[in-house]
């Protein structure tokens, strides 16, 4: 089994990937400014952390990861629904707009949102576990 240096540094290149397409997808994009926030800071947690674990011994990795305060704060994106936040923006702003083209648009925008975001709850939810489970360990 590898160790929890090993297994949370993969996670969380995984989550800063993941934010970072997040960042990219909506940097720019004044209805998305939340969303462009939220992923920026994900990312920045995500090297904050892999910084740590990296500089700890192995036997340490486990504590470090479960004491930074980084963790709490890559939880609470975890709870936090970003994507539904988003879905009422577009939705709102596409009443407001012809349907034809812009109603395409939101969609395929937020089912690309919507996908990359799981991928990044996926990995936060995946660390978040492999915290509690070291720490009870």
């Amino acid at each position: 089994m590898k160790s929890i240096k090993k297994r949370s540094k993969r996670l969380l290149a995984d989550i800063k990937t993941a934010a970072d397409r997040l960042a990219f997808l909506s940097a720019d994009l004044e209805l998305l400014q939340g969303l462009f926030e939220t992923a920026s800071q994900i990312s920045d947690c995500a090297v904050t952390i892999a910084e740590r674990i990296s500089d700890a011994h192995k036997t340490e990795a486990a504590s470090v990861l479960a004491q930074s305060p980084e963790l709490a704060r890559l939880g609470d994106f975890a709870d936090l629904d970003a994507i539904s936040l988003l879905e009422e923006r577009l939705f709102t702003a596409q009443a407001n707009l012809a349907e034809g083209e812009a109603g395409r648009f939101f969609q395929q925008l937020l089912e690309k949102s919507e996908t990359l975001y799981a991928g990044l709850s996926e990995s936060v939810q995946q660390l978040l576990a492999l915290a509690e489970d070291a720490d009870e360990g």
